[in-house]
């Protein structure tokens, strides 16, 4: 979010690699070739990864090609209230999201969710850098939780990581080359990608919590009971298990009078 020139920030660079019609990920982040490394050399990366929505190769896709990978990117996996998520899904398809088919999938979202669990699961005991948050946990103590993220990255805290100065703007993140050959022959415009996230309670903005707290969101009333009993079911102990391990990595009570 604009946090430091010399930040920069992937959104959804392997799924990419399937949207664009290769039907695999793109792992050119991990293996250096990215263009964005070479305009950018020696700087500060973040890779934001979302599984889902519309087809089950986005929802199940292997996030790392080895195992070095996972060491060398030390990832973080969230995972918000499954009710919450899936409330998501469904409001960008009420929004009439174009090319978005498919997003409302119950069995979709299931299988996105459960797969970012067993991700975390594999991953876990290759590194003890690899961790978990829940969203509820990150928003108790946005600012507490931020440093001790900063402190296990081995990365300088600020406070713009969660205030910033300037509204949600696609130039704030990273994404190598307007455009790229893919291999069908086809031109990709990255640019596309971040105006789909640009929402208007982001743009307005100048806070993380003002956007992630946000209690007036009025797609609660899209999930039915049917599905919120489906859900709370199969995916409700994935989250709590997802909470329990989240205080465990970032625990709320630590001192930071250190930091």
């Amino acid at each position: 979010m604009n946090q430091s020139p010399h930040v920069h920030c992937f959104y959804q660079p392997m799924k990419e690699g399937i949207r664009e019609g290769e039907k695999k990920p793109d792992y050119s982040i991990f293996d250096g070739s990215h263009p964005a490394f070479t305009k950018h050399s020696a700087e500060i990366f973040f890779i934001k990864e979302v599984l889902g929505h519309a087809y089950q190769e986005e929802c199940s896709f292997e996030l790392f090609p080895n195992q070095e990978a996972i060491k060398y990117s030390r990832p973080l996996f969230l995972l918000r209230d499954p009710v919450g998520t899936w409330s998501s899904w469904k409001k960008c398809k009420a929004a009439g999201k174009e090319g978005w088919e498919g997003i409302c999938d119950l069995n979709l979202f299931k299988i996105a969710y459960q797969h970012t669990y067993d991700t975390f699961i594999n991953a876990k005991p290759i590194s003890d850098q690899v961790t978990c948050l829940t969203r509820e946990h990150l928003l108790k103590e946005p600012r507490h939780v931020f440093q001790l993220i900063c402190r296990r990255w081995d990365i300088p805290f600020t406070d713009n990581m969660i205030n910033w100065s300037k509204p949600f703007d696609v130039n704030s993140f990273s994404c190598g080359e307007k455009q790229r050959e893919t291999s069908n022959g086809t031109q990709y415009d990255h640019r596309e990608t971040f105006n789909r996230i640009q929402h208007q309670d982001v743009k307005q903005s100048m806070a993380f919590y003002a956007v992630e707290n946000n209690k007036d969101r009025w797609q609660e009333s899209l999930v039915t009971l049917e599905e919120r009993e489906e859900i709370e079911a199969s995916l409700r102990p994935l989250h709590d298990k997802f909470a329990a391990w989240s205080e465990e990595y970032y625990p709320l009570e630590t001192s930071l009078q250190s930091a």
